[in-house]
């Protein structure tokens, strides 16, 4: 029962220790590795000598069965090999060696077909949503000093310039020219320009809230500290 899953363990656990140290392994040595694999995962000891007469009358008569008695060694074995139980390394190794078998069974060929078809099937109508959604979907991209609205271009839309269409941000979102002469705040004292900095690290001024066409980061609200630094240096007037 257990006679497949002993041998390619101990080949595993082989292969790992020569891989790691360039030296392979004796059987000996692998059981004492293998032995303290299982009390490291599974809490249990489980003596190295057991291991190595598993391992031995494994590869002794097939005819015998090899059956391993604790429940938590097998499962130690398991996850040596990558599979989360004795049911997953069987149906996993039962696939491999009657691969050749199943590949001819005709309900199985027939149900794969199936299968394939369904998932085409499945594909396509997500497909002919997502034209349909991007065809009806509105559009902008950032030009000159404003967005504007735009039929999708998949090349803009790859490079990130492509937004989805927000009427605020046509109507109101607009790159300006300052000076001293602007109003930065009005009579409550409430911001009325932000700013940024562009790819080249340009500072640009903007009419609302929002985030830099170009950057993509938050752009920041004017302060006095701002406008006397980079607007209007030396003038405390504003």
């Amino acid at each position: 029962m257990h006679r497949l899953l002993i041998i390619k363990t101990f080949e595993e656990v082989i292969s790992k220790e020569k891989k790691a140290t360039g030296i392979e392994p004796s059987i000996t040595s692998a059981s004492k590795i293998l032995s303290d694999y299982i009390l490291e995962t599974q809490k249990i000891p489980f003596g190295e000598k057991s291991l190595y007469n598993y391992y031995k009358a494994s590869k002794g008569n097939e005819n015998e069965e090899i059956l391993i008695k604790q429940p938590k060694v097998v499962q130690a074995m398991c996850s040596c090999l990558g599979y989360d139980s004795f049911e997953g390394f069987k149906k996993a190794n039962d696939l491999i060696e009657n691969s050749e078998k199943k590949s001819k069974d005709f309900y199985t060929i027939q149900k794969s077909k199936f299968i394939l078809i369904a998932i085409s099937a499945v594909v396509l109508v997500l497909i002919t949503i997502l034209i349909y959604s991007v065809n009806q979907q509105r559009w902008m991209v950032w030009k000159n000093d404003k967005y504007v609205e735009v039929n999708f271009d998949p090349k803009k839309y790859k490079l990130g310039e492509l937004k989805l269409y927000n009427k605020n941000r046509i109507e109101n979102f607009r790159e300006i020219e300052v000076d001293c002469n602007t109003k930065f705040f009005d009579k409550k004292g409430k911001v009325q320009v932000w700013y940024g900095k562009n790819i080249e690290k340009e500072l640009q001024f903007f009419t609302t809230l929002g985030l830099h066409p170009e950057t993509g980061k938050t752009l920041k609200p004017m302060t006095d500290y701002m406008i006397d630094k980079y607007v209007c240096p030396g003038n405390e007037k504003h």
